[in-house]
Formats: C-alpha cells, sequence, structure tokens
C-alpha cells in the first residue's frame, strides 16, 4: 500500500500542479505563439457619415437609487451620431426611489422606464429586450461607467459584418487591501487574455457591465444565468465573432472585502458553469476547435483547478508519510500557511504583497469549488446582485 501511494502521489501532485503552469502562464503564451503563427483576424472598423446603426443601452437595476442618477448622467454624455441612441431602464421590482429617479429623466431625454415584478435579472431582461428599438443593444450595470466615446468604440466593431458582440475593456477602479491588489493583478492578465482570444476569433466572454450585441441574435435569457455568462456563447454558436474592444473604456470598482469576494467567485462559477454546458458544441474540439481550446483552458480547467488544490493536498500528505517527496509536501505547506496568514493580515486590513496573492488565489479556488459544487447539486440563482465582470 505504501509503496503503491509513493508511486500516485508525486503523478498526482504534479500533474495537478503543471495544470495551474499552464492555466496561469502556459495558456498566455500558447495563445502568442498562435497569433505569431496565425497573425490577427482582420476586422473592419467604424461606420461612414450616417450610417451608424441605432444603439439601445439596456440598463437593468433593483433597488439603485444611489447609482441610477449618476449612472443615467453618465449614458447620455455618450459620444454617438445625435438622435441614434435610446436609453431602456427595466427596473426589477425596485422598492426605494430607483423608479421616481429614472422617471425624471424621462422627461425630455431618450429614456423609458420599464417595471417588472421582482423576477430576477436575468427574466427582466428578457421582458426588457421587447422593448428595444435599436438594432445594437448595449448591456450595463448601474455600478459601472463609460469613457464618452465607449459606446461608439463598441459600436464601431458591428460595422464587420462576422461580428455578433463586442465586450469593452473594463478597468477596476483599485481600492486598498491584499484582496484588491490580488484581485487587480488577476484582472489584468484576464484582459491580456482576452485581448488575444479575440485577435484569434476566438473568444467567447465578455463583460456584463460593458457588452454589446446584434439584436437579432439575442436569445432568451435562462432565468439562473446571466448575461455575461451566455449571450458570447449563444453569439458564437451561431457564427459569429466576439471581439475584445480595447478603445471601449468602462469602469467599475474592485471588490476588497474577503466575505464578498468569496460570494462573488460563488455566484459567478455556479452561473457560468450551467452556462457554458448549454452550449456543448462549442466545448466539442472536433467541431470548434478554437472555441474548445479557448473554453477549456480559460474556463473550465480554472474552475477545475479548485479540485486539483484538494488533490494536491491529499497528495501531499501522502509524500510525506510515505518519505517520497518530504520537501515538496513542506514547500506546499508553507504554500497553504501563507495563504492562512494572508487571510489574518486581510482581516486586519494588513497588506502583505506576495502573502496577499496567495490568499486571494486560494480564495478564488475556494469560490470556484463551492460554485461548481452547488451548481452540480441543483442550486440555481435567479435574483442576484450584480456582478462586476466574468471571469
Amino acid at each position: 500500500m505504501m509503496s503503491w501511494l509513493g508511486f500516485i502521489a508525486p503523478v498526482v501532485f504534479w500533474s495537478n500542479a503543471l495544470l495551474f503552469v499552464y492555466v496561469y502562464w502556459g495558456y498566455g503564451v500558447l495563445l502568442k505563439a498562435l497569433a505569431r503563427f496565425r497573425g490577427e483576424a482582420p476586422l473592419r472598423h467604424g461606420f461612414d457619415g450616417n450610417s451608424w446603426p441605432l444603439v439601445t443601452i439596456l440598463l437593468t437595476v433593483h433597488n439603485e437609487e444611489s447609482n441610477v442618477a449618476r449612472r443615467l448622467a453618465n449614458l447620455m454624455e455618450q459620444d454617438y451620431a445625435p438622435g441614434r441612441i435610446d436609453i431602456l431602464v427595466v427596473s426589477d421590482g425596485s422598492t426605494d426611489r430607483t423608479d421616481a429617479i429614472v422617471e425624471v429623466f424621462c422627461r425630455g431625454r431618450p429614456v423609458k422606464l420599464v417595471r417588472t415584478g421582482r423576477i430576477g435579472k436575468s427574466a427582466a431582461q428578457n421582458i426588457g429586450m421587447r422593448h428595444p428599438t435599436g438594432d445594437i443593444v448595449v448591456l450595463t450595470d448601474a455600478a459601472a461607467s463609460f469613457d464618452p466615446c465607449c459606446v461608439r468604440e463598441l459600436v464601431a466593431a458591428f460595422a464587420d459584418a462576422s461580428v455578433g458582440a463586442a465586450t469593452a475593456h473594463l478597468r477596476l477602479l483599485e481600492r486598498s487591501g491584499a484582496v484588491a491588489a490580488s484581485q487587480s493583478m488577476y484582472w489584468s492578465y484576464e484582459l491580456k487574455i482576452r485581448e488575444l482570444e479575440s485577435r484569434l476569433g476566438i473568444l467567447a466572454v465578455a463583460s456584463g457591465t460593458a457588452m454589446a450585441f446584434r439584436r437579432a441574435l439575442f436569445r432568451d435569457l435562462p432565468p439562473h444565468v446571466g448575461d455575461d455568462d451566455i449571450v458570447p456563447l449563444d453569439i458564437a454558436d451561431q457564427g459569429y465573432r466576439v471581439v475584445h474592444c480595447l478603445s471601449a473604456l468602462a469602469y467599475d470598482a474592485l471588490e476588497h472585502e474577503d466575505g464578498r469576494e468569496f460570494r462573488s467567485r460563488v455566484r459567478m462559477t455556479m452561473r457560468n458553469w450551467i452556462g457554458i454546458w448549454m452550449v456543448p458544441s462549442l466545448l466539442d474540439p472536433f467541431r470548434h476547435p478554437g472555441y474548445a481550446l479557448a473554453l477549456w483552458s480559460h474556463k473550465l480547467l480554472r474552475w477545475l483547478g479548485s479540485f486539483g488544490l484538494v488533490a494536491m493536498t491529499m497528495a501531499a500528505l501522502a509524500m510525506a508519510a510515505t518519505g517520497t517527496g518530504s520537501f515538496v509536501a513542506l514547500a506546499f505547506a508553507a504554500f497553504l500557511a501563507a495563504g492562512a496568514v494572508g487571510m489574518w493580515a486581510s482581516r486586519r486590513r494588513k497588506a502583505i504583497p506576495l502573502i496577499g496573492t496567495v490568499y486571494s488565489f486560494l480564495l478564488a479556488n475556494a469560490g470556484f469549488l463551492v460554485g461548481i459544487c452547488k451548481a452540480l447539486s441543483g442550486h440555481r440563482i435567479v435574483a442576484y446582485r450584480s456582478g462586476m465582470r466574468s471571469s
């Protein structure tokens, strides 16, 4: 028994360690190599004169009285073709002053309010999609903000007939704390991956806070799956490209509290996990090799790595018990201990750079693990707090 463990434990440990190396470093290197080898997928950008399409900005809110006025003012400042943009606000059962504030903006402005009962964001968006006048729909949240040229830069991508959706370059405004600092590093890497996938024509993820798509390609959202989870997958499944627009700048805030970051990871993983399996054809390397590479490497393996951490912990214990890798087991124990120290420091509002990064990594993977387990056990989220981004 001990000899068997002495053989299998190192295999389990190092295979999972290599998985993490691939997901968080090797995949980016592979994408860069493919971009150099294949070159960038050509893309027409921009419209001429009065040919810019009609655009509807769809803003779904629930009890956003503290944000909605600022958000609508920001959207009204968009530098887009005059008379060719309107704003549709769907209030998902708001019980505060949100509706009254929106009604003020509806007077003499291209703003419309649609009220629903408390049915959840996705169901409310489905109702909202019965009302847009624009050929292009831009989705956003109340907490986000747009650069004045954001909508124009997003819509410019649709001059290419192959483009079905476009996602903005979402910048997360930094806050203090180890979790926020580590998430900033993580998000920078995420954006680089999206840029490379977009260049290769295999991007199938987007940020729901700043995403545009052709109205004709929209499919009703399942109530327990978010817009940023399923819309880009649906677009790709219909044979259209999803592109990342570097020049379309949007802004949101980094999560900085441990508990909220964990719950956010759980929610996003649950909804993403459910959504990605609703379009299984894109995961088939024989039918869609590019999308399969992107979705397995960018999404599924990243989430499944949380189980890999559990396997590595068990393997390290077995290696220590059998004496086949005592130093490796000790090093991994130090890694986990660093995470515990990082948790202690974070809860006392102290930032220890490398230690905080380890803690943030373990916190995110704990969220991935719980999210997948909940999704597999049948849990579903319908009404939920708007997340910051898809990742």
